[in-house]
């Protein structure tokens, strides 16, 4: 198996730490060809959207697709919790990062340079954000994870979110980002503390500075 994709999409992340807390052997590798649009790559995933599992008798796309199906295939260490209820509010946790947090995050990414900045719009944008993230505190239940003691497709989902979260939102003037989401904070400084969670953490920031030099240099 492989999973195409990179370390700036938190989609790709969020699958990262599945496979790396199941302990699989599951390289992170480039999609193939020139871009996500690449006939190369169109043949695995037809959107041209990141990330996507080669499973070896199939092609498996959509991040939390890819979580479950690695959960189903490779149950001994699980992602999901064990009864029905602690499942479904980890995987709304994971939608509402998807549905309500990462969109308006998104919208903000494009309002970056102040000079030309839409102040409507970032306000438009940071409003849809805090509803987002007000929703998100309620269905965390406590630290240290999302769910508990037990890290589960909630986290997955969480972490990569809330590294963009505290990277780009002081640029819009929210200094303290977990200020009044305290749940939300606790797992993001919990995951700084985790192995695994600084790993990566780790990577991502390298894989961001990486970017901006690029992209300064090339202005």
């Amino acid at each position: 198996m492989k999973l195409y994709g990179a370390l700036l999409s938190p989609y790709v992340t969020r699958v990262v730490l599945a496979i790396r807390f199941k302990g699989l052997d599951i390289p992170l590798v480039p999609p193939p060809g020139v871009g996500l649009k690449s006939p190369e790559y169109l043949a695995i995933n037809p959107y041209g959207k990141m990330p996507a599992l080669d499973a070896g008798d199939a092609s498996i796309i959509e991040s939390e697709v890819i979580c479950e199906f690695l959960d189903e295939r490779f149950p001994e260490k699980k992602i999901l919790p064990g009864n029905d209820v602690a499942r479904a509010r980890a995987r709304i946790i994971s939608r509402a990062i998807d549905l309500y947090v990462l969109p308006a995050l998104l919208g903000l990414l494009g309002q970056m340079n102040p000079i030309n900045r839409d102040a409507a719009l970032v306000a438009e944008k940071r409003a849809e954000l805090r509803r987002g993230l007000d929703g998100l505190e309620t269905f965390i239940e406590a630290a240290p994870w999302c769910m508990g003691d037990a890290f589960t497709l909630a986290d997955c989902a969480v972490v990569p979110a809330c590294f963009f979260l505290q990277k780009f939102l002081p640029a819009f003037g929210v200094m303290d980002v977990f200020e009044n989401h305290p749940k939300l904070g606790a797992v993001w400084d919990h995951a700084n503390g985790d192995p695994m969670g600084a790993k990566l953490i780790a990577e991502m920031t390298d894989a961001l500075d990486d970017f901006m030099r690029r992209r300064a240099a090339n202005s």
